[in-house]
């Protein structure tokens, strides 16, 4: 069992405007973890033994949590207690430890853990596992929230028997798959003509890199500058004026829309 240490600092933390995600560590000696997420802009929570843990990781939810499996009776269990409990199904769980065998691993992997580090790792390692796990589970979460015109549903109607979309002087022809532009039509690839009609079916809303490679690529292993390059590509061929589109319009720091050309 464990409770947070130093509560009313913790709280001030958390108010802080400056204060990152809050990750929570089970464990006394992981140190080195602490002091790296700290430095990585992470706001950090220790757990110790003597409280309710899934009550503790209930009210403080972190936005991922550390365990040092050799501060735990069993990391294996505690993975399934947190899987287990709803609120606490979908925070990220990365497990600790000074001895990573192969067994160890797959046992802490199957019952719930989302990645299994050693403590001879470096800190920029342990911190960027951690950001990744969070970028992960964020991803996913904006999915599920996503209108269920989804990747499936997109790449089932292109080149079905589908009625044409106009949006301003940009016409798609689903079932030919054709582009064409006031009135003349234009060269695209498959992945550019499955982008646009994705945000077409969208129109204003806005998608970041992450849920564009999930919705549209459906691809492993692709690199967030490829939607970059293929939304440039496509503002040369539909734009007027690639540097001032009125289509494929950026959000700073969130992603990339359609509008029906509007100024």
């Amino acid at each position: 069992m464990y409770v947070a240490e130093n509560r009313k600092q913790f709280v001030r933390r958390q108010e802080s405007p400056a204060a990152g995600p809050l990750i929570c560590i089970a464990g006394r000696e992981a140190n080195f973890a602490r002091t790296a997420l700290e430095r990585g802009g992470f706001a950090v929570c220790l757990l110790a033994k003597d409280a309710d843990l899934i009550s503790q990781l209930a009210e403080l939810r972190p936005s991922a949590l550390v365990i040092e499996t050799s501060a735990v009776g069993s990391a294996v269990e505690l993975c399934r207690s947190i899987r287990s409990v709803r609120s606490l199904a979908s925070t990220p769980l990365l497990l600790l430890s000074a001895r990573v065998s192969e067994e160890e691993r797959v046992s802490g992997l199957e019952a719930g853990a989302d990645d299994y580090i050693g403590e001879s790792s470096t800190g920029r390692e342990v911190v960027a596992r951690v950001r990744a796990l969070i970028r992960r589970f964020a991803r996913h979460e904006l999915l599920s929230e996503m209108p269920r015109t989804s990747s499936r549903l997109i790449h089932s109607q292109v080149g079905a028997l589908t009625p044409a979309i106009r949006k301003g002087d940009i016409e798609i022809d689903p079932t030919a798959m054709r582009i064409s532009v006031r009135g003349s039509e234009i060269s695209a690839t498959n992945l550019e003509f499955r982008l646009l009609y994705y945000l077409t079916h969208n129109e204003k809303r806005v998608f970041s890199r992450d849920q564009l490679l999930d919705a549209v690529w459906d691809t492993p292993h692709v690199e967030l500058r490829s939607v970059d390059a293929c939304v440039q590509r496509l503002r040369r061929k539909i734009e007027s004026d690639p540097l001032r589109p009125l289509y494929l319009r950026t959000v700073r720091g969130a992603g990339y829309c359609l509008h029906a050309g509007l100024a």
